[in-house]
Order: C-alpha cells, then sequence, then structure tokens
C-alpha cells in the first residue's frame, strides 16, 4: 500500500522524471511477468507511439 506523505513535499523535475521511469519499468515488469503482455506486444504499442507522435510533430509544423 502507497505511504502517506504527512507535508506536502516539492520535488525537482528530475526526481519526478526519475520516479515516473522506476514506476512505469515496475509496471512492464509486472505485466510481463503476468503474460498480461509481451515483451513484443509491448515493442509494438512503443513503436506505434512513436510513428503516432511523428505524425502529429510533422502536422504541427505544417501549420507553422
Amino acid at each position: 500500500m502507497a505511504e502517506m506523505i504527512p507535508n506536502p513535499t516539492v520535488i525537482s523535475a528530475e526526481e519526478a522524471l526519475k520516479t515516473e521511469i522506476i514506476l512505469n519499468q515496475a509496471l512492464i515488469d509486472i505485466l510481463i511477468a503476468k503474460k498480461i503482455i509481451s515483451e513484443d506486444e509491448l515493442i509494438y504499442g512503443i513503436k506505434k507511439i512513436k510513428r503516432e507522435r511523428e505524425i502529429l510533430a510533422n502536422d504541427w509544423e505544417s501549420l507553422l
């Protein structure tokens, strides 16, 4: 269970990013270990999102 932080804590963007990376990796490891997704499905999903972001970036640049 998550631990409650007693007082509001300010963290740097770098620390927030590191925490997000660790959290994402833990979730990915659990999903693969439980065979909910395969590594191939994960890689396919990453590539798909990357392509979509490139298309959006190109569309945005054409508007400028």
